[in-house]
C-alpha cells in the first residue's frame, strides 16, 4: 500500500489551517501477528477463551507499539507524545503529527491507517414522550417493537443467557428495577481516554439507561416486558461523557473486549465519513468474534452517519408502526447507497443492512422529575432505539448457537429479514435486507 492510502482522508479538512509544525492528535491502526497460540473460532465463542486471547494479543501489540513509537522517535521529531490506548488488545496507539511527520509515520511498514482523533457525537433521539404505557402493549404485555418481531415466540428457545453486550453510549442508570442483575460491568471513560471505575453506575443522560432497557431490561411495574434479550448481560462504558473522541470510543472497544463482550451496540457518529473505521471493525469480527451493531443516523435518506457506514458494520434503521397492522421505515431514518474508490470492497455500499423498530419504544430511563413525580421510563424515537432492538436479537441467536461463527449470525439475519418488496430488491437504502426475524433467523440456523 503507498503511504499516503494509509491516511485518512478526513486530515484534509483537519489540517487545512494548520501551519507545518503544528501538533494534532492521531490515531494510529497497526497490524500485528496473531497469538503465537491461536484459540479456534469455536473456543473464542466462549467470553473466557476470547478475554485470555485478547491478553496474549495484547501483548505482541505492545511489541509492535514499541517498535513504531521507537522509529517514530528516531525520525527527529522527539517532542511528539505517543499513547498507548487502553491495554492494547485493539492494534490501535495514539500519536501526536504534524504535517511534516504524518507521512513518516505512514511510511512505516506496521502501520495501516492514521485517523485524526476528532470528536464523536451521540446519535440524540428524535423525539421523547413521558407517556403512559399504550393500551395495546398493556394488553399484550410487551412493547409494540417485542411483538413486532416475535420475541416471545423466541424466548421458549433462547433468553440470551451466557451472551454479553457491551453498550458504548452515555452510560447507565443500573438501580433501574427493570435492569436489577443485568449490568455485569461498568466503566467511565473520561474525555483524555481515562478509564475511571465509578460506583455506583451512572447515565450522563438517559439515552444509555434506554438503550440497555431495550437489550435486556425486564419488566415495568405494569408486567410489560420491554427487554429483548433479559438474561443478557450489560458491559455498559460511558464514552459519551463531555468531548468524546474517536480515542475515547476506542477505548471504550478495548475494554469491551477485555470483558469478553460477543456484541457491542453503538449510537453514535463522526461529523465526517471515516473510511479507516472499517479497520477496527475487521479486528472486532475476525480477531475476536464480537459483532459491532451500530445504528445508521436520524438524518433521513440519502445519508448515512460514520461508522456505521462502514461496509462490515450491522448497520440499523428504524422503524415506526403506522396505524394497527402496517410498517413503515421512519422519514428520519438514514439510508446511502456509497461507493468508496479505493476501498475494501470496491464495490456499492448499501446501508442500513436491516430495519428494526425505533419509534414510540418505551424502555427504562434514570429516574426524571416531571410534573410533580418520578419517571422511570420514556418513550422514544430514533435509530438509536432500532439498533438495541438487532443487539437484542444478535444475544438470542448467539446464546441459541454457541459454536456458530459471528459471520454466520450477520449473515442469519439478512437473509431471513422481511422486505416488503420481495427479496430481489434486496438490499436498499431504505430497508436495507428488511426488518429482521429473529425466529426465521433461528430456524435457518438450525438447519445450516
Amino acid at each position: 500500500m503507498h503511504p499516503e492510502d494509509k491516511i485518512s482522508p478526513a486530515f484534509e479538512p483537519y489540517l487545512a489551517d494548520s501551519r507545518r509544525r503544528d501538533k494534532h492528535e492521531a490515531v494510529v491502526i497497526y497490524q500485528a501477528p496473531p497469538a503465537k497460540h491461536p484459540r479456534s473460532r469455536e473456543e473464542l465463542r466462549l467470553a473466557e477463551a476470547r478475554v485470555a486471547y485478547a491478553a496474549e494479543q495484547a501483548a505482541l501489540h505492545k511489541e509492535v507499539e514499541s517498535r513504531i513509537v521507537d522509529r517514530y522517535l528516531d525520525s527527529g521529531e522527539d517532542s511528539l507524545l505517543p499513547r498507548p490506548i487502553g491495554n492494547s488488545a485493539l492494534p490501535v496507539l495514539s500519536v501526536e503529527v504534524t504535517r511534516q511527520t504524518l507521512l513518516t509515520l505512514a511510511k512505516q511498514p506496521d502501520v495501516i491507517a492514521i485517523m485524526p482523533n476528532q470528536r464523536i457525537h451521540l446519535i440524540k433521539p428524535e423525539a421523547i414522550a413521558y407517556d403512559e404505557l399504550a393500551r395495546g402493549e398493556m394488553r399484550q404485555g410487551t412493547t409494540w417493537g417485542l411483538e413486532q418481531l416475535g420475541i416471545p415466540e423466541v424466548w421458549a428457545t433462547t433468553r440470551g443467557a451466557g451472551v454479553n453486550v457491551a453498550v458504548l453510549d452515555t452510560g447507565v442508570f443500573a438501580d433501574h428495577p427493570a435492569l436489577a442483575g443485568r449490568v455485569a460491568e461498568f466503566v467511565l471513560v473520561d474525555p483524555l481516554g481515562r478509564r475511571i471505575a465509578a460506583t455506583p453506575a451512572f447515565d450522563a443522560g438517559a439515552h444509555g439507561t434506554h438503550v440497555c432497557g431495550t437489550i435486556a431490561g425486564g419488566q415495568t411495574p405494569e408486567g410489560v416486558h420491554i427487554g429483548v434479550a433479559p438474561d443478557a448481560k450489560l458491559l455498559v462504558g460511558a464514552v459519551l461523557v463531555g468531548d468524546a473522541t474517536l480515542r475515547t470510543l476506542l477505548e471504550g472497544l478495548d475494554w469491551a473486549i477485555e470483558k469478553g463482550a460477543d456484541i457491542v451496540n453503538m449510537s453514535l457518529g463522526f461529523s465526517y465519513y471515516e473510511p479507516m473505521f472499517t479497520e477496527v471493525f475487521a479486528v472486532l469480527l475476525g480477531q475476536y468474534g464480537v459483532l459491532p451493531v451500530v445504528a445508521v443516523g436520524n438524518e433521513a435518506q440519502g445519508n448515512s452517519s460514520s461508522p456505521g457506514n462502514a461496509h462490515n458494520a450491522l448497520t440499523v434503521g428504524a422503524l415506526e408502526k403506522i396505524g394497527r397492522n402496517r410498517t413503515d421505515v421512519a422519514f428520519f431514518s438514514s439510508g446511502a447507497s456509497l461507493v468508496f474508490p479505493g476501498q475494501e470492497p470496491n464495490t456499492l455500499v448499501t446501508k442500513p443492512d436491516v430495519v428494526a423498530p425505533g419509534v414510540q419504544v418505551f424502555s427504562t430511563i434514570p429516574p426524571m422529575p416531571r410534573g410533580g413525580g418520578l419517571y422511570f421510563y420514556s418513550y422514544m424515537d430514533g435509530t438509536s432505539m432500532a439498533a438495541p432492538h438487532v443487539a437484542g436479537v444478535a444475544a438470542l441467536l448467539m446464546a441459541a448457537h454457541r459454536k456458530v461463527p459471528v459471520n454466520a449470525i450477520v449473515q442469519a439475519i439478512k437473509e431471513t429479514a422481511y422486505h416488503p418488496r420481495g427479496n430481489d430488491r434486496r438490499p436498499d437504502n431504505r430497508w436495507g435486507y428488511g426488518m429482521v426475524r429473529p425466529a426465521e433467523a433461528l430456524k435457518a440456523l438450525a438447519s445450516a
